[in-house]
């Protein structure tokens, strides 16, 4: 686990209680603008039946894991896009990659092309505007050609730059120069209104974006409820996106960078220097529903220069939350961390089974916190991360190695400590194979 902790001395007498909290959460929930049938928006294969029978562990209370195949096989990762990623709600951005009308934003799902849309105008005074987030298939419904190959403005249309197809932000099918031959643009038994390109059902909590490609899970707020009301103590309504991220690509399966995020068994070889601060001793473990898993650190202390440190969400001493870190994985691909003084998004992304991306983005609290003069404050845990995340990366990529080892059968884990990695991988099976891990 990634856990930021300052470099100097951190006092350890907080109390271990942990304070339950229910209170009204800020929820910030835009509705999904797809207008086509679920059948229509994303028409999912049938999984096929995958070996049951991951073997058993006769170590650590006989939890198994998932198999080599599991992050190695090309097979097993196009079952993943059909029932893990295209199932569920998968976070693949943020709505402040789009934030004004006609701001196109391309990403992916597991190697599926989409794209992030704000459709809308921008009105002639503060808030007269509209607009509305939007996610789209990224092809041209001609030939199959991307459609938008980077983030831009795209003033109002979509233009394929191959046959110069034209598209509304809204989805719509514009113009079709010459399709019925020169200066013919239209044909017999062609109908426009058909063509249009394909929605995806789309909704936005806090800055995430969330897709649902097969159009049929249950309401992302109720998806998320309990990530919501684990935090809801936090406002979250003061959260401000930091403009530097931190993007990068590791040689190993996507899985392997979310176990790894929740756990903190290896933090005493992996991270010396944060477990000097934040012990192993230190972490809890906590429930988070029946899909998520959650971890944390008491022992969490704010960065300091000169004697200054950023400002913290309010009202922390009420629910002794003062040098309390929260990290929450939202299968399946987004990893979140709550701290006293700033908020972390962390997407992973699968490419291919032995390659993944991850982006992290920080989120700091309220206005003061994102002057120039706390910069290099902002920049703390920042590096702090990017250097934890790089002496992860060394580590999740030998155990991708490892899983080419025909000796490997699954492995076994720690009852005590790594029970959210069993959570997640058994989440992985019956998503997959249509049963638990044993």
């Amino acid at each position: 686990m990634r856990q930021i902790v300052r470099r100097n001395t951190v006092r350890r007498n907080m109390s271990r209680e942990k304070t339950a909290v229910r209170s009204k959460a800020v929820v910030n929930f835009r509705r999904d603008h797809s207008t086509r049938p679920a059948t229509d928006r994303y028409p999912v294969a049938p999984p096929t039946e995958l070996p049951a029978a991951l073997p058993t562990s006769p170590l650590a209370g006989q939890l198994a894991g998932l198999p080599a195949r599991a992050y190695t096989d090309v097979d097993y990762l196009e079952q993943e896009r059909q029932t893990v990623f295209a199932q569920q709600w998968v976070c693949v951005g943020l709505a402040s990659d789009v934030a004004n009308p006609g701001d196109v934003y391309p990403t992916e799902v597991a190697g599926m092309p989409i794209v992030l849309v704000r459709d809308g105008r921008k009105g002639a005074g503060a808030g007269s505007g509209t607009s509305t987030l939007r996610a789209f298939h990224n092809i041209c419904r001609h030939r199959g050609l991307q459609l938008v190959p980077k983030a831009c403005n795209v003033q109002g249309n979509f233009r394929c730059p191959y046959h110069s197809w034209t598209y509304k932000l809204d989805g719509r099918l514009k113009s079709t120069p010459h399709f019925g031959g020169y200066h013919q643009d239209t044909h017999e038994g062609f109908d426009r209104a058909d063509k249009g390109l394909v929605p995806i059902r789309c909704q936005q909590w806090l800055d995430m974006v969330f897709v649902n490609l097969s159009g049929d899970a249950a309401p992302l707020e109720e998806y998320l409820q309990p990530v919501i009301e684990r935090w809801s103590n936090y406002d979250l309504s003061l959260l401000r996106r930091e403009p530097r991220e931190v993007n990068l690509q590791c040689n190993a399966n996507w899985k392997l960078a979310v176990e790894n995020f929740s756990e903190s068994y290896h933090l005493s070889w992996v991270h010396p220097a944060l477990n000097a601060l934040s012990r192993m001793e230190d972490h809890f473990c906590f429930e988070v529903g029946e899909t998520h898993v959650g971890q944390g650190s008491l022992a969490y202390g704010r960065g300091a220069i000169a004697n200054k440190s950023l400002p913290t969400f309010p009202s922390l001493e009420a629910t002794h939350k003062q040098t309390v870190a929260e990290y929450v994985t939202v299968f399946p691909n987004l990893m979140l961390g709550v701290h006293p003084d700033y908020f972390l998004i962390f997407i992973v992304n699968p490419i291919a089974p032995d390659q993944t991306s991850e982006r992290m983005v920080f989120y700091f609290v309220g206005d003061e916190a994102m002057t120039p003069e706390n910069e290099a404050l902002r920049h703390l845990p920042i590096d702090l991360w990017k250097e934890t995340n790089d002496e992860d990366i060394d580590m999740i990529e030998r155990m991708q190695i490892g899983r080419k080892s025909p000796r490997f059968d699954g492995g076994c884990f720690s009852p005590a400590l790594e029970k959210p990695v069993y959570r997640f991988q058994q989440k992985i099976a019956e998503a997959v194979g249509s049963q638990s891990l044993p």
